[in-house]
């Protein structure tokens, strides 16, 4: 009778539909072979994968660097790959993950999230990254979200979480402005190399326990 259970559950949990895109609580970029389509949207040095292991031994992150002036002045990459973009609310998506570190320039390093959406832009409180590997996780929780002033849309945090079309990371400790000519977000120039993996959606709570219950009946066969 647990396994009948556990079995349903699973199958809910795999079949649970995406709406309005692709972003679901598997939603992961661990650039295995390729950059993931993270980019800055210039004709400047775009991210770029490196092969050699992360913080989690395998092989293959992403290196962006911030220059101070031009193209690569301001440290920001962004992405509008389908994973990333829909609905997160309806996904159960609560927080984003990443591993980073800062491998040259000034450290600690101010780091947030942002995404864009029907509301406009919202950008995250700053988490402080330093020159070692680590584990970051945002909170998508509304209160820890700041609109982007002139960046359109209703200025309604749950609404752009609910159709996210870009998802963006930004360092530097500059205030966030947003930037019409390109559509996004900086915050002041920086001279840095930033380097990420496991860029990870975590569902809540109830989700992640349901995922687990669906791993251990697979280990229970």
């Amino acid at each position: 009778m647990e396994k009948i259970i556990l079995i349903c559950l699973g199958i809910l949990l795999i079949h649970r539909p995406n709406v309005d895109g692709a972003v679901s609580i598997t939603s992961v970029d661990s650039f295995a072979t390729d950059s993931e389509s993270w980019q800055i949207g210039w004709t400047g040095v775009q991210p770029a994968r490196v092969a050699l292991a992360g913080l989690d031994g395998q092989t293959g992150y992403l290196s962006h660097s911030s220059d101070g002036g031009g193209s690569n002045g301001k440290w920001l990459m962004w992405t509008e790959q389908s994973d990333w973009t829909g609905n997160y609310s309806t996904a159960g998506i609560t927080e984003i993950s990443l591993e980073a570190k800062v491998s040259s320039g000034t450290s600690p390093v101010s780091l947030r999230v942002a995404f864009d959406g029907s509301g406009g832009w919202f950008y995250s409180s700053i988490l402080s990254i330093g020159a070692n590997w680590n584990t970051y996780r945002f909170s998508l929780d509304p209160s820890n979200f700041t609109y982007a002033t002139g960046s359109g849309g209703s200025g309604s945090f749950a609404a752009t979480l609910s159709s996210v079309s870009r998802f963006e990371i930004l360092a530097g400790a500059g205030g966030v402005s947003y930037q019409s000519g390109g559509d996004l977000l900086q915050a002041g120039t920086s001279v840095n190399t930033i380097q990420f993996d496991n860029i990870r959606a975590i569902p809540e709570p109830a989700t992640g326990s349901l995922l687990l219950l669906g791993v251990m009946y697979r280990d229970w066969e």
